[in-house]
């Protein structure tokens, strides 16, 4: 049978410190999709969707490639 995994214990300072971390986080995660989502926006009204659908198709699979080069290494 498994053990239970014991429960993580901090103190309400370090669990306040942890709190702020998160919503610090939290709020920077979403001012950057806010600010993604209205230059996707401005950018589709340039270039046109079909070249910023490509744009983020070839970004991503720029990202997968350098991962694997990354794992190879």
């Amino acid at each position: 049978m498994k053990r239970p995994i014991p429960l993580l214990r901090l103190s309400p300072e370090a669990a306040g410190e942890l709190q702020q971390a998160c919503t610090k986080a939290t709020t920077e995660l979403q001012e950057l999709s806010r600010f993604r989502k209205e230059f996707d926006r401005q950018l589709i009204e340039r270039i046109g969707a079909d070249a910023v659908r490509q744009l983020h198709k070839d970004t991503k699979h720029a990202l997968l490639l350098a991962d694997l080069v990354r794992e190879a290494a």
